[in-house]
């Protein structure tokens, strides 16, 4: 049966002779009733007419093209559809019982009735016009993501199986989760939530939950959570002491008083900025790499050692530092000082090396000239001083530029000033 006159979009028709009628000039119901796959993304389309006679087909990307309306009522095989990025104000699924996945975000969508769907895995409506959106009878589904819409209400007690939910930008003001303990993923940020209870999401890796109205976020139940984004809320306070795999926290603009990272070893970065912290203690995260504590009420003193220098506390290591000034050059002095009780237990030994510090310097130069006899040590460039807890310390020296990086090498002595006779040597 010749069905040429069909396909009304003369683009859509052009590529169906191409692709599966030889070099005919007509399209035959036997050339496409047994194709199970279309890819038809970005091809300018404005119409589909004629998909209705692809009676096999279980795969449908027609993806970003020029589509006001699609009619999938007679391709009932259908299992996965890509219809985003064009033009759609309505989409009927009403006859695709087989469907496991439908994307239709970036449409103009004001309703989705998906009750004939009961297969459905996967769920991508974002950025359409939705103000609700009903999926109890969607009970397979795994992934869901109905971000920039407008749903008031979303109810997921039915979804037990669901592992991801992207539901941000929405104006929803309840969100229960007590039957979703397969949750991994959750992006609910940009609502009117003002409670959000999660000690049933026991799997929970990733949470956004930031620009609501929540008072209160308990995650103690939560111990595989990666990433935790609460931003721009009303917390007062917020334990992660029982996250620790946590490796990104974002909490600023909030109310918090107090922040407990000690438990919290892997953690990468940390915006808590715009809080009234008053004392935040980094010295048991060690991998921290971005930090801003901007807007708190963190005020850790000065410490000055007498003869030598005024220390000043780093908040971001969790220790003091100087930078001292010795034969014209600046020095950077380091210590494992994490608060002022640590500072003045080092005083003494800081002082007590900074009196010698000539014949410290003269004695590790010597060590290195033996350990290099080929090498001119004048040349090396005196860069830091690091205490550890002990009073014990290290001199280091820049070695210049290698191969391999910039090589610095360490002499250390311990609290009584003694070197140790071996060198350590580093590339950066």
């Amino acid at each position: 049966m010749n069905i040429t006159q069909d396909f009304i979009d003369e683009r859509f028709k052009a590529y169906v002779l191409e692709a599966f009628c030889g070099n005919r000039e007509s399209i035959l119901a036997s050339d496409v009733d047994r194709i199970v796959s279309l890819q038809l993304a970005n091809h300018k389309y404005s119409s589909l007419k004629g998909i209705e006679h692809f009676a096999s087909l279980e795969e449908l990307d027609c993806s970003f093209n020029n589509l006001t309306e699609l009619d999938i009522g007679s391709n009932i095989n259908l299992k996965a559809l890509d219809c985003g990025g064009n033009k759609l104000t309505s989409l009927d699924t009403g006859n695709n019982p087989k469907l496991e996945k439908l994307s239709c975000r970036y449409n103009e969508l004001t309703r989705l009735d998906l009750s004939r769907n009961p297969l459905l895995k996967e769920l991508d409506c974002n950025k359409n016009e939705l103000p609700s959106l009903d999926l109890t009878g969607n009970v397979q589904l795994e992934t869901v993501d109905c971000g920039f819409n407008r749903i008031r209400n979303l109810d997921v007690s039915h979804n037990v199986k669901l592992a991801k939910l992207d539901c941000y930008w929405n104006i929803i003001s309840e969100l229960p989760l007590v039957q979703n303990s397969n949750l991994q993923e959750l992006n609910c940020g940009y609502n009117s939530l003002f409670d959000l209870k999660l000690e049933h999401n026991v799997r929970l890796t990733r949470l956004d939950c930031g620009s609501n109205y929540l008072i209160g976020l308990d995650v103690k139940n939560c111990p595989d959570l990666i990433g935790i984004r609460c931003n721009n809320n009303h917390l007062k306070r917020l334990d992660v002491t029982g996250n620790p795999a946590l490796q990104s926290l974002r909490c600023f603009s909030n109310h918090i008083a107090s922040l407990d990272l000690s438990h919290n070893a892997h953690l990468v970065e940390l915006y808590c900025s715009e809080n009234k912290i008053s004392k935040l203690d980094t010295a048991f995260n060690p991998k921290l790499e971005r930090l801003d504590v901007a807007d708190n009420l963190i005020v850790e003193p000065d410490h000055t050692v007498k003869g030598v220098g005024t220390f000043q506390y780093d908040v971001s290591l969790s220790s003091y530092m100087s930078t001292l000034s010795y034969k014209g050059k600046e020095l950077s002095v380091r210590t494992e000082a994490a608060a002022k009780t640590d500072m003045k237990r080092l005083s003494p030994f800081v002082k007590n090396a900074w009196e010698r510090f000539d014949e410290l310097n003269a004695g590790a130069l010597d060590l290195i000239a033996e350990a290099h006899p080929d090498e001119d040590v004048t040349e090396l460039v005196l860069s830091e001083l690091v205490f550890d807890g002990d009073g014990a310390f290290q001199l280091g020296y820049d070695a210049g530029d290698t191969p391999a990086g910039r090589l610095y090498i360490y002499a250390a002595f311990n609290k009584k000033l003694e070197i140790n006779g071996e060198l350590v040597y580093e590339t950066y």
